[in-house]
């Protein structure tokens, strides 16, 4: 076996979850993508000719049902601010507002990491640290200089597909990251053109072992980048452009995972994955219906016993259609033998067929990936229940994840800024119940009228199922409904302008009854 000397070799867990990864990302590009990928996605029949393939390839229909689902899915945490606690002080504060130093506040970070987790099993984060100019003579910069250079931790999104390498070992009964390689190809402007740098980073701890070879602890981290450059000789080679040492001593990446991972080894089983099949033999079931349709359902001339006319040495083409006529002169001497023109219609019945597998292939689809039931599946109410609470336990599951994540997130940003303790994240996880579940409110609203409920949860439960709004306001709502009590005085006044004077005429109801 050869020995792998490329830092932009992949590990093994990385080349096992690669075709996933790539079907999903195609998936999410759209069409256009999936037409690209071509046998990939949309296989050629038996005996079909490249011409025939290229021309269905190219008007295949694609119905992104999967996005739908993993955008869906994905802002279901994100209905209030991920934000930090109320002590984490005005340096976390900060940093959260730009936690990437590209603009992007920690609410808009997580969002995107959330995504990418659904979608591949698994999402990184990378908390590193600008770079600072020393000062020539060797001294420690001062906090002004810290400032003037805008020095600061900064997170980065890492995808899955871009984490080539990723190993682990547990010391000290906790899993620690021991090496990662990182794909970090960039665009360099050159005059006014560009050039793509293919650019690795490799993030390393040496093992220290005892006299008897036991790896009992892990050395430092330390970086290194490696850039493809040319070597001078018409071909290319991997350089190191820069190297140092990870003050803060660990490898710092966190990993974010909604899949099941598969013993210690970093291969998942995808939360979506039989949805992602599944949208590829959507594909294939529309794009053969639509193919089938050009193909069957418009009706075909035929001419029976009509001599077709040759030019150069092929039947010519009949004319079809508006101000078009079709001679069907006798055939022989015969003047009762003659040609005639017909249509060809072929039933209806296989397309209705496959259009129904179609319909039921998006009814499985949607329900996989556990979508708000709609009207149209069909499926009966407990089960659409029972599929919302999978959902809903499924997605907090992810959403605490996420939580825990940011955390340690925010552990490895204040190692960066020497603090000893970091703030907590607050994700929303109590998410609303299904909207398709009407008796909820008035469940809730018979508690209240018997007096089982307080009117403060009651409001409460009512903005949990975003029947009020998010900014409905109890202390407010409170003080209106004050004001609309009528004031004692004024019910009085009120009470004695509308009772209408007695009748002089009409004796008092005493006298009626004595009489």
């Amino acid at each position: 076996m050869t020995a792998k000397t490329s830092p932009d070799a992949v590990s093994s867990d990385y080349a096992a979850m690669l075709p996933y990864w790539e079907m999903v990302e195609t998936i999410l590009d759209g069409a256009d993508a999936m037409k690209e990928a071509g046998e990939d996605y949309l296989p050629k029949f038996p005996n079909e000719t490249t011409e025939d393939y290229e021309y269905r390839r190219e008007n295949a229909k694609f119905t992104n049902i999967y996005a739908d689902i993993a955008t869906n899915l994905a802002s279901k945490p994100f209905a209030e601010e991920v934000k930090l606690d109320d002590q984490a002080g005005p340096k976390f504060e900060a940093l959260a507002e730009d936690i990437d130093g590209r603009g992007n506040n920690l609410h808009v970070f997580a969002a995107s990491t959330f995504f990418e987790g659904i979608n591949n099993a698994v999402a990184w984060i990378m908390v590193e640290f600008t770079r600072a100019i020393p000062n020539p003579d060797g001294t420690r910069l001062s906090i002004a200089q810290e400032k003037a250079q805008g020095l600061r931790p900064y997170w980065v999104n890492v995808p899955a597909k871009r984490l080539l390498a990723v190993y682990t070992d547990v010391v000290g009964g906790q899993e620690i990251i021991v090496h990662a390689r990182i794909r970090e190809d960039l665009t360099r402007r050159s005059g006014y053109d560009e050039v793509s740098v293919e650019r690795v980073r490799v993030l390393n701890r040496e093992p220290i072992v005892d006299a008897f070879n036991r790896v009992t602890a892990y050395a430092p981290a330390t970086f290194e980048v490696f850039e493809r450059l040319s070597d001078g000789k018409g071909g290319s080679a991997w350089t190191s452009v820069d190297a140092g040492a990870i003050t803060i001593g660990v490898i710092p990446l966190v990993p974010f995972i909604t899949g099941r991972r598969k013993g210690g080894s970093w291969r998942f089983v995808p939360p979506l994955r039989d949805a992602a099949h599944l949208q590829v033999e959507h594909y294939q079931q529309e794009t053969a219906l639509k193919s089938i349709k050009e193909l069957t359902a418009f009706p075909m001339l035929a001419g029976n016993g009509v001599q077709p006319a040759i030019v150069d040495g092929k039947p010519a083409m009949v004319p079809v259609g508006p101000r078009s006529v079709l001679y069907a002169p006798p055939s022989g001497g015969d003047n009762n033998s003659h040609g005639e023109w017909a249509f060809i219609e072929p039933s209806s019945e296989s397309l209705r067929f496959l259009a129904e597998d179609v319909k039921n292939t998006e009814q499985q689809l949607r329900e996989l990936g556990r979508q708000p039931l709609t009207a149209q599946t069909g499926i009966t109410v407990v089960s659409a229940a029972f599929a919302s609470q999978k959902a809903s336990s499924a997605i907090q599951a992810w959403a605490l994840g996420l939580k825990d994540a940011l955390e340690q997130g925010m552990v490895l940003t204040a190692a960066w800024l020497n603090e000893t303790t970091a703030p907590t994240v607050s994700v929303f996880t109590d998410f609303a119940l299904d909207a398709a579940d009407d008796k909820g409110p008035t469940v809730l609203t018979e508690a209240r009228k018997n007096g089982d409920l307080s009117r403060v949860t009651y409001w409460e439960e009512l903005q949990r199922r975003n029947i009020l709004s998010a900014d409905f306001d109890p202390e407010e709502e409170m003080n209106r409904l004050d004001e609309e009590l009528p004031n004692p005085d004024d019910a009085a006044d009120l009470g004695a302008a509308t009772t209408p004077p007695a009748d002089p005429e009409t004796p008092p109801a005493n006298d009626q009854q004595a009489a």
